[in-house]
C-alpha cells in the first residue's frame, strides 16, 4: 500500500508551525497556541505534527520525489502522476492527502480490475476504500487521476501502450467470460442460500439497477449555504421518522388532507424551517431514514406484516417517486452541511425501505459530502465526538430496553464516549427520557391521519419535524422543532 499517514500534515501546518515557533515554550504548551490559530486540528493533533516536525519530516514531505527518484526529463510535481517503469512504481500527488503517496504496480492495477465492471467483483468506492486501507475521499481523487470508470475496462494505460492489440482483445475476452462465469455461479449459489445471503442478493440486484437508471440522469451538486462556523462543532439530527409516504386521508372522513401533495409540502417546508433556525453550520447532517418512510411494502398495498392500508396512488408510484422525494430532501439538506444517511428499517415499510436506501446509495455513490450506510440491521450505531448514538424504527424493542442493548451491542463505543442518545419512531409523537445512562429520544412524524388511525382515536399527537444538536463534547444540547400548522395550509 502507498506511503501515508491517516491523518496526514500538510505544509501549510508546518509553515504556520516554523512562523510562529518559540523553543522557549512547552510542546504542550505549543500545540494549544496552535489550536487556537488553527482549531480544524485538535491539541493532540498538533502535538504530533511539531513531534514530526521536529524531527525533520517536513523537509521529506517537501522533497520526497527529487530524494528518491531517478526522474525522466519534465516530469513535475504538478503532473497528476508519474510512472516509474523501471521498478513499476505509481507516484501520485493527492491534494485530499495532502502528500505524495507511492503504489505498487500489481496493488494499482488490483484496484482498477476490483473496481472496474467488466470484472464480476465491481467494488463500490466505499469497499474499494475500506479494502485499500483509504479515506474515501483520497480513493475517489486517485480513481479522477487516472481517469477509471465503472464501465471501463480493467487494462491499465502503461499495459495498453506496451501490449500486442490481439493479446489485449483476447485479455479483455476472457476477462469478460470469466465475469459471466462468476456471476451465473453466484446466482446459482445464491438460490441455495440462507436469509443473510439473500439479503445481500437483493443489495447488489437493487444497486447494479439504480445505478442503470441513475447513469441517464445528469450529475448535479446542490449550492452550499455559507452559515457562519460554530465556536464547538456539532452534529445535527434530522429523521422524518413515520413520513407514510403514500397514505391517504380524506378531509371530510378524518378531518384532513394527507396525500402525495400534501406529504411532499410538508417534508420540504418543515426542513426548510429547521434549516432557517441554524444560527452556525453543522460539521455534519445525520439523517436516519427508512423508519416507514413508505406507508406499504408491496405490490398488494400492505404492510410488511400484510395489513391492508388506504393508499394514495399505486404500489409502483408510491415506491419510485418515494425514492425521488428522498433524494430531493437530502439534497436540500446537502446546501447546509455534508450528509450521512441512516437505515432504520420499519414496520410498515422493511423492505421497500431496503430498496430506498439501495437506491440513495447508488445516487450518492460518488458524491464526497454523502454517504449511505446501508445495512438491514434494525438497531443502527455512530459515535460523535463524545458522543453514541443510536438509531431504531421502535416496533422491536421498547425504548427502555434501548440503553441496555446500546451498552452490550456497542460495548467499545459505549465505553469511549461520555454521552449515550437513542432516536426512535414509531408512535408518532415526541417524548424524551433518561434512563440506564442514556437518553431516549422519541422522534415526532410528519403525517397525517388515515381512517385508521382517526377511529382509533390516534389524532392527540403534533405532527412536525424535528432537528436534534449534538456538540461534539457536551452531547445533545437542544433541538429545533418545525410544526405542521393546519391554518397555514
Amino acid at each position: 500500500m502507498g506511503k501515508y499517514v491517516r491523518n496526514p500534515v500538510t505544509e501549510k501546518d508546518y509553515e504556520l508551525i516554523e512562523k510562529h515557533y518559540d523553543k522557549s515554550k512547552s510542546r504542550i504548551g505549543y500545540a494549544r497556541e496552535l489550536n487556537q490559530l488553527d482549531p480544524t486540528r485538535s491539541v493532540k493533533g498538533w502535538e504530533s505534527a511539531l513531534m514530526r516536525w521536529e524531527r525533520g519530516e517536513h523537509k521529506s514531505l517537501r522533497r520526497q520525489l527529487e530524494e528518491s527518484l531517478d526522474k525522466p526529463d519534465g516530469f513535475r510535481m504538478g503532473d497528476k502522476y508519474y510512472y516509474d517503469e523501471n521498478n513499476d512504481m505509481y507516484i501520485v500527488h493527492l491534494n485530499s492527502a495532502g502528500q505524495t503517496i507511492y503504489m505498487e504496480g500489481d496493488k494499482h492495477r488490483e484496484m482498477l480490475n476490483d473496481y472496474s465492471s467488466l470484472t464480476s467483483k465491481s467494488l463500490d468506492t466505499g469497499t474499494m476504500a475500506v479494502k485499500y486501507g483509504m479515506p474515501k475521499n483520497w480513493f475517489m481523487e486517485y480513481k479522477r487521476v487516472f481517469g477509471w470508470l465503472k464501465s471501463g475496462d480493467s487494462i491499465t494505460d502503461e499495459e495498453m501502450l506496451s501490449m500486442d492489440e490481439q493479446v489485449l482483445a483476447n485479455r479483455l475476452l476472457l476477462q469478460k467470460r470469466k465475469s459471466v462465469t462468476d456471476k451465473f455461479n453466484l446466482l446459482e449459489q445464491k438460490s441455495l442460500a440462507d436469509d443473510a445471503e439473500k439479503w445481500r442478493t437483493v443489495e447488489e440486484v437493487l444497486f447494479n439497477e439504480f445505478k442503470e437508471i441513475m447513469a441517464k440522469d445528469i450529475a448535479h451538486f446542490p449550492t452550499k449555504l455559507d452559515l457562519e462556523e460554530p465556536d464547538i462543532p456539532f452534529t445535527l439530527v434530522v429523521s422524518p421518522t413515520d413520513f407514510h409516504w403514500g397514505k391517504y386521508g380524506w378531509e371530510d372522513e378524518v378531518g384532513e388532507t394527507y396525500d402525495f401533495e400534501e406529504a411532499k409540502k410538508r417534508l420540504m417546508e418543515k426542513t426548510q424551517e429547521v434549516i432557517s433556525m441554524l444560527s452556525s453550520k453543522p460539521e455534519k447532517i445525520i439523517v436516519a431514514t427508512g423508519s416507514d418512510w413508505f406507508h406499504i411494502d408491496n405490490e398488494l398495498g400492505t404492510t410488511t406484516k400484510g395489513t391492508p392500508q388506504d393508499m394514495c396512488g399505486s404500489p409502483a408510484e408510491i415506491l419510485m417517486t418515494g425514492c425521488k422525494l428522498a433524494r430531493e430532501h437530502i439534497d436540500l439538506l446537502s446546501q447546509v452541511a455534508p450528509v450521512e444517511v441512516v437505515f432504520m428499517p420499519g414496520n410498515h415499510d422493511r423492505f421497500a425501505a431496503y430498496a430506498l436506501m439501495m437506491y440513495l446509495s447508488a445516487v450518492y455513490e460518488d458524491y464526497e459530502d454523502i454517504d449511505v450506510i446501508v445495512s438491514p440491521q434494525v438497531r443502527q450505531y455512530i459515535q460523535y465526538g463524545n458522543s453514541l448514538l443510536g438509531f431504531t424504527h421502535g416496533d422491536t424493542a421498547k425504548g427502555h430496553q434501548l440503553p441496555a442493548l446500546m451498552s452490550n451491542e456497542a460495548k467499545k463505543m459505549w465505553g469511549d464516549t461520555a454521552h449515550h442518545i437513542w432516536f426512535h419512531g414509531h408512535l408518532h409523537h415526541q417524548k424524551l427520557t433518561e434512563k440506564g445512562g442514556a437518553i431516549v429520544v422519541q422522534l415526532p412524524s410528519l403525517a397525517g391521519h388515515d381512517r385508521y388511525h382517526y377511529k382509533k382515536g390516534f389524532t392527540m399527537s403534533k405532527a412536525g419535524l424535528a432537528a436534534y444538536v449534538i456538540c461534539s463534547e457536551r452531547g445533545l444540547i437542544g433541538n429545533y422543532f418545525a410544526p405542521v400548522n393546519h391554518g397555514d395550509n
